[in-house]
């Protein structure tokens, strides 16, 4: 069977079905009917609804439209009333400055306004349906804030923003002032590297770059922007290198370390452009396998937009032609991307891999089975609890690349964890009473941007060999530097990203070994991989 038939697609989505209708409060009688938060609704874990799961709606549309003989929600009297609860749902839980919550009461969240509202403009215009005054005044309050608060750093919660404004101003008696409307999409059309990607938090992300694809298409969809469509093409033509010869992609060449990758855009694309048709063939060859990221995705993101990307892509995916064009890691590529910090080496059939010299020299190694080897570098104990890395995004660190040799010179950064507790979840929901979404920059520069130094300097040289094996060596020094404390860093990094941390193979594998080369003014260890 065709890997790109909506049937293959649709019987790899079937078992999530229940579950996802599982986050979803039925009961018409009830106060919360149509949230999609079970943790709040059902278990009361949560005294507020986290809105940016209500993009589950868009699913529930899915399964109403789907015409197949084994879909029993097509044409369903009480998914359509599900749907309407949840649009109902989500303008009771507008905030008066009409922005939204996602992890705490008072947040005034990009995301979650951004999200949601993109979410209910596309219920709105693929529906047809004429929204009743009370969800116009809603989405005009929304619209209101988004303009006033760009996202600068995050460049796929913007695209969804921008999304949201742009299928918006479409809804008649919806006004998107088109002066601001255009600025914003300007500057986000600039902000996309010659290489394709947009920046998330420094870097290229995957998982991040499929979210804006999504968005890109739903801004040209409606509105013919050719800068949109461009940006789309130019953004397949990045994601189609990074495709490994096992058809995955790494998770750690990330710069927020996402495992998944979501189809949509690629998609609707796809009906226009071979490559794009083959890479979609190729993410979605595996969806059925227990392995697949679809199947290791939590309740939370089954309803927020990696879900709705899934189910979204049956209504289109028996459109895209039998044309195929080879991916690079099937004819063979090397090129270092200067912009990302990032070399990627395809062996045609045998052998890809990947350094990621900007996250401090990271290694992934794959053949057609799947992930082979990995580096992630080091940790080496500091303090408090905190450990100092050379897995960062940092930069600040000197790279040097030269044919078959790479070195990373930095300082390693101390970071750590940030544990729950019932006096910071005080202190943070009296925090953000007072500074509302004020709050938001300090607790992204805690959790994400923190980047204290710790006096270890470190230097990575990676070395090719004829193809078939590399060399690293590793050279710490440093007055806080101990050789006994250094030890090899595992699968996880210590930026915090709320869509990242679900299982993935590599996490089997075990640690490297190296072998110590001298314990002079500086120490240096070596390891070779061979493939």
């Amino acid at each position: 069977m065709d890997t790109c038939s909506s049937t293959r697609l649709f019987n790899s989505l079937k078992p999530h079905i229940p579950r996802i209708l599982s986050q979803l409060d039925r009961d018409p009688d009830s106060p919360t009917f149509g949230s999609f938060d079970r943790n709040y609704w059902h278990y009361k874990i949560r005294d507020f609804s986290s809105i940016i799961l209500q993009q589950g709606v868009l699913i529930l549309q899915v399964l109403y439209k789907y015409d197949h003989p084994e879909n029993p929600w097509f044409g369903n009297a009480a998914v359509s009333q599900w749907i309407q609860g949840s649009l109902d749902f989500w303008g009771k839980e507008q905030l008066k400055n009409g922005s939204f919550n996602e992890y705490y009461p008072y947040e005034s969240g990009y995301p979650p306004t951004a999200f949601s509202l993109y979410a209910v403009a596309l219920m709105v215009r693929e529906s047809q349906m004429e929204p009743g005054s009370e969800l116009k005044v809603h989405i005009r309050k929304a619209v209101k804030w988004l303009l006033k608060h760009p996202e600068k750093e995050a460049l796929n919660q913007e695209a969804a923003g921008l999304a949201a404004l742009v299928l918006a101003s479409k809804i008649p008696g919806i006004i998107v002032n088109p002066g601001l409307l255009e600025q914003r999409l300007k500057c986000f059309y600039q902000r996309q590297t010659e290489e394709g990607w947009f920046p998330e938090y420094g870097g290229p992300d995957l998982g991040y770059l499929t979210v804006t694809l999504d968005c890109l298409w739903d801004i040209y969809a409606v509105s013919k922007d050719k800068r949109a469509f461009l940006a789309l093409g130019k953004a397949i033509g990045f994601l189609s290198k990074m495709v490994s010869v096992s058809g995955e992609t790494p998770v750690m060449i990330n710069a927020r370390n996402t495992d998944y990758l979501v189809p949509y855009g690629i998609c609707r694309y796809a009906e226009h452009d071979p490559q794009a048709a083959s890479l979609l063939r190729t993410l979605l060859s595996k969806a059925d396998k227990p392995g697949h990221y679809l199947n290791r995705t939590d309740d939370r993101y089954a309803c927020h937009y990696v879900g709705q990307s899934f189910f979204r892509t049956l209504l289109h995916l028996d459109k895209i032609t039998p044309n195929q064009v080879p991916l690079p890691a099937e004819t063979g590529f090397s090129h270092f991307f200067p912009e990302a910090g990032l070399q990627v080496i395809h062996l045609p059939t045998k052998t890809s891999f990947y350094i990621y010299s900007r996250k401090g020299g990271i290694i992934n190694i794959f053949n057609k089975n799947g992930i082979q080897a990995t580096d992630f570098g080091w940790r080496h104990p500091v303090h408090s609890g905190k450990f100092a890395v050379t897995h960062w995004l940092d930069d600040a660190y000197i790279i040097r690349q030269s044919s078959g040799e790479w070195s990373i010179e930095g300082e390693m950064t101390t970071h750590g964890w940030m544990k729950s507790s019932p006096f910071r979840h005080i202190v943070l929901r009296v925090g953000s009473r007072i500074a509302g979404n004020n709050l938001i920059p300090i607790l992204k520069k805690l959790m994400i941007f923190g980047s204290l130094k710790s006096g270890i300097q470190f230097q990575r040289q990676i070395t090719l060999h004829a193809e078939d094996s590399l060399t690293i060596v590793d050279t710490f020094s440093g007055k806080a530097f101990l050789a006994d404390r250094l030890r090899p860093a595992p699968h996880y990094s210590l930026r915090h990203v709320a869509s990242a941390g679900l299982f993935v193979p590599e996490e089997l594998l075990e640690l490297p070994e190296f072998q110590p080369m001298t314990k002079n003014s500086t120490y240096t260890l070596q390891r070779k991989i061979t493939f």
